[in-house]
């Protein structure tokens, strides 16, 4: 979840303009008695930009949140309009010129001023041009509305999809110089006939006003609880049959869709969205088509449906449609709805769920079309999957995310010639994730979703006890990698780990007050621009503006799950609270005298004698309950205050033995402590003192770092150390010493008078004279018999001398050798003598 920045801000609370913006008319007084008022689900706020629309109770209140936060006056304007019933639902239309306003039995549209209008120093209301729809179809005597939607694919966003409680869809679409447009729907369905029918020949129409109507048993499964399209054609990558896609949510539980669900006249906006939409939609009916004439094994009913596809598909591709130039940078294409098929589409659903869940109620629904195109090769055709991600709202407040692989596409009843009764396949609907988000298990139809404008796959559901926030961004991105990827290997592995491993991120972002859960719920919505101070929830309780702010980050700015992970630092846990504001009960006035006047019988009486009556005793009674429901609800709010006093009071104890204890570690650092007994050091005298020994430590490792660089830069390099230098004139006189033309001055300074090379040679020269004595006297003993010995030499002792004078020849040999080998390796040149082993 974004982190919370703020909660409601100033100009958002009383006395400000921008709470007098959702706060009611003061009461008369006529009347004491409750209005009637329908309980549920409200939508009464609608944005465009950082304009505002607000419904209170008949009338409805434009202003702009830039003025709110600037303090300009006039804050807000009213737009003067009749309507007859209290306002529910208030839904701005995609080109942001129509608002439709619907109460529990009728709908309206208005045309929204021009904002230059709006904007202008007057604060009188302003009457806009205002059509009711279907002033016969949305009355009283008929069902009550449950949704109201702008199809995505009307021209110019023109065409108003109404559906009532009792299964009834109508595509209105409007035009200001048509005023038949907003009487006559363009189609009408009734649900319960479409469930029944057996051929498209059928009147699957809504009845006429004042028609009698029979009991149905499908009435109390198909009871719409909410709807929406698949998704919008303006993102790039979503499949075609998404936008035309109506999903219908029973209060039973079931899902139904009508695919595909077109006016009569429908748009395309030239878009990276619009390139992709057709691409998919066309490569979808002919992978259908040629696998089901492929198919030997097929079902009729499958290629009668893959021929309806593709006459449907060419009756859109070989139209003439015409292009028209709205601005200088949009042009649209406009078709229109293909007649080789009905306009109505056939009912599909109910949708399997699985695995079994436990029996729910549903209160909304938001569906999710799945990006997973992929562009084709050379001769490939572009693909893709019609799967989308389906979210469930309970009546407990509990959200089953489904996953539809299968996707829903186009199918129609069949015609009398085609010889079958429809019996559509099984569709799965399988559950990745359940959210709980209330938690106390609390039945209550009243809840909504509101999509996020920040990412695609996050939205708000607003609940009695406050706003959740749920994302699943995380896991829907790579399920749509997986999906597109053209590895088909161990897809279905992938798939089972993906979808155990899902991390919904699901919160709280708003809080209401638990204790009164019997007010209206009002669906909440989002506002994301820098000049009101950035991304914005806002909602009412009770007629009281309730906002925070959120923290929208860049795809460049680590998130604060990235930066945890580079930085494992324990912060203070800080809760975002909402500030307490006095409540309404303490500054609303009681007018009993103008609501004893509904019992009195003439203002003249007021001026007479007080006399024991029945009818003074009615106003004595009257009088009483009023100021008893008064008196108890001032009772109530100044419990709560007390309440919440002694819980800051509690709340204060525990900070300040926290700070207590805070304060007496600060001050063993600071040196503020007491002192210790004995010369010991305390306080920051200690941290000085262990400070000056990490210093001289620091000093004595940089001397020994700067010592060792000294060292590991002279490896390499031909300069000589003292050692060695030292080394080689120790050489060098040994040379000079044993070689008369290398000797130097210096090298003689053994203190002998004869040099060491003379004594050298005159040592050869007595081996070598040895040496032939010794040859001439083995030849005599060889010519000569000796005379045997009377000694004799054990053979043993012989071969060990024998064995320890060569040993020690050969060390001496060595040490030569290797000491030759090393002065020849630093550059000097020694003459060997080459002395005669015999």
């Amino acid at each position: 979840m974004p982190k919370i920045l703020s909660l409601t801000p100033r100009w958002l609370q009383r006395p400000t303009p921008g709470h007098q913006l959702f706060a009611p008319k003061p009461s008369t007084g006529r009347a004491f008695s409750t209005k009637d008022s329908v309980p549920g689900l409200r939508k009464t706020i609608a944005t465009k930009g950082t304009e505002i629309f607000v419904a209170v109770e008949h009338e409805i209140r434009w202003a702009d949140l830039t003025r709110f936060k600037d303090e300009q006056t006039p804050a807000f304007r009213t737009f003067k309009i009749s309507i007859p019933l209290p306002i529910e639902r208030l839904t701005i239309s995609p080109t942001g010129e129509y608002l439709a306003v619907s109460t529990s039995h009728t709908v309206h549209i208005v045309v929204l001023p021009e904002p230059s209008l709006l904007s202008t120093a007057d604060s009188t209301p302003i009457k806009p041009k205002t059509f009711q729809v279907g002033p016969t179809a949305h009355v009283r005597e008929e069902s009550p509305i449950a949704s109201v939607l702008w199809h995505p694919l009307g021209y110019h966003g023109r065409c108003l999809v109404t559906l009532t409680h009792a299964g009834v869809v109508r595509l209105w679409e409007i035009n200001r110089a048509d005023r038949s447009s907003f009487c006559e729907t363009t189609l009408s369905i009734d649900l319960q006939k479409l469930a029944n029918a057996r051929n498209d020949q059928e009147d699957l129409g809504a009845s006429h006003y004042g028609a009698t109507k029979g009991f149905s048993p499908d009435y109390a499964d198909l009871e719409v609880a909410s709807a929406c399209f698949g998704d919008s054609p303006d993102q790039e990558g979503v499949h075609g049959w998404a936008p035309m896609t109506l999903w219908i949510a029973t209060v039973s539980g079931d899902v139904y869709a009508l695919c595909p669900l077109l006016p009569a006249k429908w748009q395309l906006a030239e878009s990276p969205g619009a390139a992709t939409f057709k691409q998919t939609l066309i490569s979808s009916i002919n992978v259908n088509h040629a696998d089901a004439t492929e198919n030997d094994n097929a079902p009729p009913e499958e290629k009668i449906l893959a021929d309806k596809q593709i006459k449907w598909l060419s009756d859109i591709i070989y139209q003439e449609p015409f292009t028209e130039q709205l601005s200088a940078s949009e042009t649209i294409t406009v078709f229109g709805r293909p007649t080789s098929v009905p306009a109505v589409p056939l009912l599909q659903g109910p949708f399997s769920i699985s695995p079994d869940v436990e029996d729910f109620e549903l209160s909304d629904m938001i569906v999710y079309s799945l990006k997973t195109f992929t562009e084709g090769e050379e001769e490939e055709i572009a693909e893709g999957l019609p799967s989308a991600v389906v979210c469930l709202l309970t009546d407990t407040c509990e959200v089953h995310v489904c996953l539809d692989l299968e996707g829903v596409v186009g199918r129609w009843l069949p015609s009398a010639e085609d010889g079958y009764v429809p019996n559509p396949p099984e569709h799965v609907l399988a559950v990745v994730e359940t959210i709980t988000l209330a938690g106390d298990g609390v039945s209550s139809p009243f809840q909504s979703i509101t999509q996020d404008t920040h990412t695609d796959f996050s939205f708000f559901v607003s609940h009695a006890s406050g706003v959740f926030y749920v994302s699943l961004e995380q896991w829907v991105r790579k399920l749509e990698q997986e999906l597109y990827s053209p590895q088909s290997g161990g897809v279905d592995f992938r798939l089972q780990r993906l979808l155990e491993s899902t991390n919904t991120v699901a919160e709280m972002c708003i809080r209401r007050n638990p204790r009164d859960k019997t007010k209206d719920v009002t669906a909440c919505v989002v506002v994301e621009n820098t000049d009101i101070g950035g991304y914005m929830v806002l909602t009412t309780f009770d007629n009281e503006p309730q906002a925070v702010f959120l923290d929208a980050p860049d795809d460049d700015i680590p998130t604060k799950e990235q930066l945890e992970q580079y930085m494992a630092r324990t912060t203070p846990d800080s809760e975002k609270r909402e500030p307490w504001h006095p409540p309404k009960e303490f500054w609303e006035r009681l007018d009993l005298h103008g609501s004893l006047q509904a019992v009195r019988r003439s203002k003249a009486s007021w001026n007479d004698e007080i006399k024991l009556s029945p009818a003074n005793l009615e106003i004595l009674m009257t009088a009483h309950r009023l100021l008893a429901e008064h008196t108890e609800q001032l009772q109530i709010q100044v419990s709560d205050l007390f309440n919440r006093c002694q819980r800051l009071q509690d709340e204060y104890r525990v900070q300040i033995h926290t700070v207590a204890k805070t304060m007496v570690n600060i001050d063993k650092v600071t040196g503020k402590d007491d002192a210790r007994n004995g010369a010991e050091l305390y306080g920051s005298k200690q941290m000085e003192a262990r400070l000056l020994n990490v210093q001289e430590k620091q000093k004595a490792q940089a001397k020994r770092y700067l010592t060792l660089r000294r060292k590991l830069a002279s490896i390499n390099t031909t300069k000589l150390s003292d050692k060695e230098i030292k080394f080689v004139d120790e050489l060098q006189t040994m040379e000079g010493s044993l070689d008369k033309n290398a000797q130097r001055l210096t090298d003689d300074m053994d203190g002998s008078e004869v040099p060491v090379w003379e004594r050298m040679n005159k040592v050869q020269a007595m081996k070598e004279t040895l040496s032939k004595e010794v040859e001439e006297g083995a030849a005599k003993a060889d010519n000569e018999q000796r005379p045997q010995s009377s000694m004799k030499v054990p053979s043993h002792s012989r071969r060990q001398e024998h064995d320890h004078i060569h040993a020690m020849l050969q060390r001496q040999t060595d040490l030569m050798e290797a000491t030759i080998a090393r002065l020849k390796n630093q550059g000097i040149q020694v003459s060997v003598v080459s002395v005669d082993d015999s």
